[in-house]
């Protein structure tokens, strides 16, 4: 394919589209539901997480939300400062830390939780439930193909 033929592969169109999507439903939520709470799109993926398991090890949450040690560390800090989130010492392994929301993060998410459902509910709007559903079981196939081993 030459470059000057506009032409994309219909895998890289694809994942343009793929990405501007996901991008353009972040935003929606962030400007809606959590810039006016000063929360990050990733700040609430680590909080939603942690709220639906309670208490959780941190590598798995930085699974789960696709994000590295790293970030999720300089997350944590963040959310800790503000009063959400506590890191508990795990009682049968010392080097491992989790994650526990704290009462101020538990109000937090159930605040937040009907109104990012509401804003993503909105972004999705213009689909038919029918093809809803199809993007849903195709975005769980491709992320189970990619998270096979080889």
């Amino acid at each position: 394919m030459s470059r000057d033929s506009g032409a994309f592969t219909g895998a890289t169109e694809t994942v343009l589209h793929l990405h501007r999507a996901a991008n353009a439903v972040r935003q929606h939520v962030e400007q809606e539901v959590l810039r006016p709470r000063q929360l990050t799109w990733t700040g609430f993926v680590v909080l939603r997480t942690v709220w639906a398991a309670r208490l959780i090890e941190t590598r798995h949450v930085a699974e789960q939300a696709a994000i590295s040690k790293a970030t999720l560390t300089g997350v944590v800090d963040t959310l800790s400062g503000r009063g959400l989130m506590r890191r508990v010492n795990h009682p049968g392994d010392g080097r491992l830390v989790l994650l526990q929301l704290t009462r101020k993060g538990h109000r937090l998410i159930r605040e937040l939780l009907p109104e990012s459902e509401s804003a993503e509910a909105f972004a999705l709007s213009c689909l038919e439930p029918a093809e809803l559903a199809r993007i849903t079981t195709a975005l769980r196939g491709l992320v189970d193909h990619l998270e096979r081993p080889r």
